[in-house]
């Protein structure tokens, strides 16, 4: 009975494609070298020109951004809150359009990369919910302006000076110097205090003074005490000093002034020196507390 014979390949036939793949590669070297030379220079020119342009891009998005930052600040009907955003935006949307401008001169077709970039943007818009919100809660805050850089406030239970406000966080400098970061959102989910945004601050400060002392004349040295001090304002009052509480081991008298915002901890400590002092030039006591043992 006959058997099928099977066709076995030797080592020779198992490589002649092989050598067929080379030769045919090498074949086309010289015209592959040849299309290397003639679009080569053209590629390079383009590339050349496409990473001048967008040099140049960069360059104006620089300038334009610290010119609008410099009108804003030297302009006092301009919120240099409102000029920083301004400034930004006009930087990316020309850092954005030298973008495009350089990669069409390569000879990429614009539209498919606004539609490309209008797909990651969805995309990115559904993966980062939350920092969208803070995008929207940042809008709302430049243009509602509940504070403006410069101003000393307390967000989201942090003191400090606005150093800077962009779309996204709100960044805070403690008075012992800490760089505090908020997002926006947080900032308008919690209550906002502006200090400066009245243009004025009350100082209150107590003064213990002993149950024997004469309260009469305690009020009076605060009061004269107060009215020395030039950076104390007039309106809503002056000098204000009265009986605020009856402690167990002294009379409280409540010393309230009113100073400009930036003058507030200077008035304050200044103030509870000057009174110490002449507390004691006039014969009135600040007590410590007193401890009573009771034996049975």
């Amino acid at each position: 009975m006959a058997q099928d014979a099977t066709p076995t390949e030797t080592p020779t036939q198992a490589a002649e494609p092989m050598d067929m793949s080379l030769s045919g590669l090498q074949a086309k070297l010289p015209e592959t070298q040849s299309w290397l030379i003639e679009t080569a220079p053209g590629f390079l020119l383009k590339l050349v020109l496409a990473l001048v342009v967008f040099w140049i891009g960069s360059a104006l998005a620089k300038r334009f951004y610290r010119m609008i930052n410099k009108q804003a600040a030297n302009n006092p009907r301009i919120d240099t809150t409102l000029g920083r955003l301004a400034a930004t935006l006009v930087r990316y949307a020309i850092l954005i359009a030298a973008a495009l401008i350089a990669v069409s001169i390569m000879g990429v077709k614009v539209a498919s990369i606004l539609g490309i970039f209008a797909a990651m943007t969805l995309a990115i818009g559904l993966a980062l919910q939350g920092s969208m919100s803070n995008v929207a809660a940042g809008l709302l805050i430049v243009l509602t302006r509940p504070y403006r850089i410069g101003d000393y406030v307390e967000l989201s239970g942090q003191e400090g000076t606005v150093e800077d406000l962009n779309v996204f966080t709100t960044t805070l400098r403690t008075l012992d110097n800490i760089k505090v970061i908020i997002s926006n959102g947080d900032v308008r989910s919690n209550t906002i205090k502006n200090f400066n945004s009245l243009g004025k601050r009350r100082v209150d400060v107590d003064f213990g003074i002993d149950y024997g002392d004469d309260i009469d004349e305690a009020i009076k040295i605060i009061k004269n005490t107060a009215a020395k001090d030039d950076r104390l304002l007039s309106d809503p009052h002056g000098p204000w000093a009265k009986v605020a509480c009856l402690n167990d081991s002294s009379v409280d008298v409540q010393m309230r002034v009113w100073c400009k915002p930036e003058d507030y901890w200077d008035v304050r400590f200044d103030l509870i020196k000057a009174v110490k002092e002449a507390f004691d030039n006039g014969g009135i006591s600040i007590p410590y507390p007193h401890v009573v043992e009771i034996e049975k």
